[in-house]
């Protein structure tokens, strides 16, 4: 019997209702490589302590990420967290929050979330940031939907070197509008293709969504970037690593109108993943056009500190089919981490993790050098990933990972291209030993 009581009629009034005529039509627009071809490979007739039991064996077979030399980052980081911020983050009047009401909400909690807010407003150098959201490609479509109903211009200039996920996240989000996206090449360097982008740029354009630190690590020039859209009236909107904000300029420094991204590295384990929460910061003239909820500091009547929800355009509220978002699932106890994250870190210390994270991955784009085989392509104006070549690269990442190291990310799948290059990745984690270790068994492979 399923876990969910449905029956036969109750799964025939619904897909009617929806106007199904099936589950298997309703999934049709799902890839076909993520549905199941025949029933998961668990044992009939038994209990669900002994199917537990059973799948508890057979995750055991798993190897732990921590027996593995990794340099694999592609979106999610393998950053050092504080020890203390798992006690925190644990306590019961944390682990209540998510999603909260107004009248659900403590100050406590609000009074926390408003520090998260500050925290995003500092690292962004933008005016202003909502409470969080879902993860950073959500984010980015969010950013997106936000500089259409400000222009109300209906095309989209995006950057081919955002991350791929980001993209099609993004493609997904607009596939019901009549809105026209444009994605523009990245010249032999790995930056954003300038003469594309200008021959691209006109009246019609909404936005320029681009990545600094790009896809594959490389840091843009935001500025100029920036200047070209301002031109044509066109919205700047800018994906980043927030850790890389511990050194690199603002967003808000470059004249960006939003800032996004995903805020795992700010105290999120990379558990197939995650857990993780989407970010959003933008100028102040936006405000009422950001989605999401935010939470705003005031006083009472006794003229004491308070802190309450402000600015709520959602769909459960008053807003209804003219709501900013329809958010709901935002992610507050992961923005309430990553706010004890950057206060147990410090400014100093989280600017040493950016550094450590950034002279490490030098260290081994320069020892690569040295391997037979080995070209490292694009510029090395990067922060703490990068991109290099060899022949039959997915079978080389296969071999190190035999000899326990994730040498990073294959691209032929995403930029089919670069089919024999990889991205990789240092954070501070990383030690020489590590960087040596890949080097040596990769010499020993391509000999």
């Amino acid at each position: 019997m399923p876990y969910i009581l449905n029956t036969a009629q109750d799964t025939k009034e619904m897909l009617l209702a929806i106007g199904h005529k099936s589950i298997e039509e309703l999934y049709g627009r799902l890839p076909c490589e993520i549905l199941l071809k025949s029933p998961l490979n668990l044992a009939q007739g038994k209990s669900e302590q002994e199917t537990k039991k059973s799948v508890e064996c057979l995750a055991r077979k798993n190897s732990p990420l921590s027996e593995f030399n990794s340099f694999l980052g592609a979106g999610c980081y393998d950053h050092y967290i504080p020890a203390a911020l798992k006690p925190l983050i644990t306590r019961a009047e944390f682990l209540t929050a998510y999603t909260p009401y107004q009248a659900e909400s403590s100050q406590g909690i609000l009074q926390t979330i408003y520090e998260y807010q500050s925290y995003m407003c500092l690292l962004t150098g933008m005016d202003v940031s909502n409470a969080s959201l879902f993860d950073g490609a959500s984010a980015l479509a969010e950013a997106v939907l936000m500089s259409l109903r400000i222009t109300r211009k209906n095309k989209i200039i995006i950057a081919r070197s955002m991350h791929p996920e980001y993209r099609q996240t993004l493609k997904t989000y607009l596939s019901g509008f009549d809105f026209i996206i444009e994605e523009i090449g990245f010249e032999k360097q790995g930056f954003i293709d300038i003469k594309m982008l200008t021959a691209a740029l006109g009246d019609d354009v909404a936005c320029i969504a681009l990545q600094s630190p790009n896809f594959f690590g490389l840091i843009e020039d935001v500025q100029s970037l920036v200047a070209y859209a301002k031109k044509t009236g066109a919205l700047t909107i800018m994906v980043t690593n927030p850790m890389s904000l511990g050194i690199l300029k603002t967003p808000g420094s470059y004249g960006v109108d939003i800032a996004c991204g995903d805020g795992q590295v700010l105290g999120g384990n990379v558990n197939f993943g995650g857990p993780s929460f989407g970010f959003l910061a933008a100028k102040n003239e936006f405000l009422r056009q950001m989605p999401g909820r935010i939470v705003g500091k005031t006083v009472d009547k006794e003229n004491n500190p308070a802190y309450c929800l402000t600015l709520q355009a959602r769909e459960q509220h008053i807003r209804r089919e003219k709501a900013t978002s329809n958010i709901c699932s935002n992610q507050s106890l992961n923005a309430m981490a990553a706010a004890i994250y950057l206060s147990l870190m410090g400014r100093e210390g989280f600017k040493d993790a950016a550094l450590y994270s950034l002279n490490l991955t030098h260290y081994c784009y320069d020892a690569l050098a040295s391997v037979p085989g080995v070209t490292r392509i694009f510029s090395n104006r990067f922060f703490n990933e990068f991109v290099w070549q060899v022949k039959d690269a997915k079978k080389i990442v296969n071999k190190l990972h035999k000899k326990k190291i994730i040498a990073g990310l294959p691209l032929r799948d995403f930029y089919p291209e670069l089919k024999d290059c990889i991205v990789s990745c240092c954070t501070e984690k990383k030690t020489k030993e590590d960087i040596d270790n890949l080097i040596a068994e990769l010499k020993d492979i391509t000999a």
